[in-house]
């Protein structure tokens, strides 16, 4: 896709993943923290590039990949790498300020919920396969799905295993907000 900025975003992420293999502490300090324990602004840009584990940052870019394509082909570049933006940006600051979690947030999953809600928006009735259950599920049911299952998660535990499910809440929710303004 020429001109597109998925593949910036996907190296960007990578290499901040690299970063952290030399730097162990990197992924600590780039994470978002809660208000009031460790916090700084800058968080807010650098937590949703930054990965602890090889299958964590596998599993987003991988999503990413998958779903945007088809939402840049959309919005354009210019417009989804806003969208990337809005729902990163503005939910890490509602992590900051709201998740009842202390612990810090990383990872580019309340991005990639974001252009899920996108994807689900433009395509809903798109047949979406997830892997390792080879069963196809419509778009919008994957997204109201994944949006069911991380409020349940959320209410049962708010972070279960290290997984900010509040964040995926709000990628979602953002997400959605972003492609309702647009139109």
């Amino acid at each position: 896709m020429r001109g597109s900025v998925l593949p910036h975003l996907i190296i960007i992420n990578g290499l901040v993943w690299l970063a952290g293999l030399r730097f162990p502490g990197l992924p600590y300090i780039l994470a978002v923290h809660k208000y009031g324990w460790g916090w700084e602004w800058w968080q807010l840009l650098t937590y949703f590039f930054t990965h602890k584990s090889f299958w964590h940052i596998l599993a987003n870019m991988v999503a990413l990949w998958s779903l945007g394509t088809s939402v840049e082909a959309v919005l354009g570049s210019s417009r989804f790498l806003k969208l990337y933006f809005f729902t990163g940006l503005g939910s890490g600051f509602l992590l900051a300020f709201l998740d009842p979690s202390p612990i810090p947030v990383l990872g580019a999953s309340t991005s990639v919920s974001g252009v899920l809600s996108a994807f689900a928006y433009f395509f809903p009735r798109s047949r979406v396969v997830l892997l390792p259950i080879p069963i196809p599920i419509s778009a919008r049911m994957m997204a109201i799905g994944f949006g069911v299952i991380s409020l349940i998660l959320f209410i049962w535990e708010p972070v279960m295993g290290g997984i900010s499910h509040f964040g995926h809440l709000c990628g979602l929710l953002l997400g959605w907000v972003y492609v309702r303004w647009l139109r």
